[in-house]
């Protein structure tokens, strides 16, 4: 058996490096920065959603927005490197997690819609590169999140079939990759959960709204399993 995890707004808090990122790239083009309360709800979204909500961009429907968001997407990303990741840390109760879970007889891994040149320093630092049984992100297959790709490579991996694994993550998109996987799903309502969102709708099998309710669920799927 395996749990996967999602990483930013279930495994770490990015949000405040994040949040420093995308000021210092407003800054440069000579934008308002934003507030950190304004930035949050949408971390999970990824870089691109970050910055067009921050700089008001329709990129759906504006072919000038779009473009104009290509062009600073490499800036952005460039500014986040250069923080070092310094402001990110485990939400609380997700290291003693961790070390339960590698007493027990169940794998841990990761899959983020996070790139690898950024996901691997980020790791490192924290200390869960080495410590993971894989890492997945979103660019290793050539579908990201919420296809069910990203998971099945995981599950290859580590040599075990999907139904043998749940997947834990804060966002909708995470419970609609492990449903299409085949996984058992867990949503945790401490990460970036926009207000007025229930994670509820999402139709999870397990929710967890802080890190040490994971563990129990994680029994309790693991006993359904065995």
């Amino acid at each position: 058996m395996a749990i996967l995890f999602d990483l930013d707004g279930t495994l770490l808090d990015t949000s405040h490096d994040i949040h420093e990122a995308v000021n210092a790239l407003l800054i440069s083009e000579h934008k308002t920065p934003v507030s950190y309360e304004a930035i949050r709800p949408f971390i999970s979204f990824g870089g691109r959603r970050i910055l067009a909500q921050a700089l008001n961009l329709d990129v759906l429907n504006s072919q000038s927005d779009k473009a104009y968001l290509d062009k600073i997407m490499p800036k952005f990303l460039e500014f986040y490197r250069q923080t070092n990741f310094k402001r990110t840390f485990a939400f609380p109760g997700i290291n003693q997690l961790l070390t339960d879970l590698e007493t027990m007889p169940i794998t841990w891994g990761i899959v983020t819609n996070k790139i690898q040149s950024l996901t691997e320093p980020l790791l490192k630092t924290t200390g869960y590169y080495d410590r993971s049984a894989c890492i997945v992100c979103g660019d290793t297959t050539k579908n990201p999140k919420p296809h069910p790709a990203p998971l099945h490579h995981a599950c290859n991996l580590l040599q075990i079939a999907p139904n043998q694994c749940l997947y834990v993550g804060d966002s909708e998109t995470d419970i609609q990759a492990g449903k299409a996987a085949g996984m058992a799903t867990m949503a945790v309502s401490f990460g970036y959960i926009p207000e007025g969102v229930s994670v509820a709708d999402w139709q999870a099998d397990y929710i967890a709204n802080t890190a040490t309710e994971i563990l129990p669920w994680v029994r309790k799927w693991a006993t359904r399993n065995v």
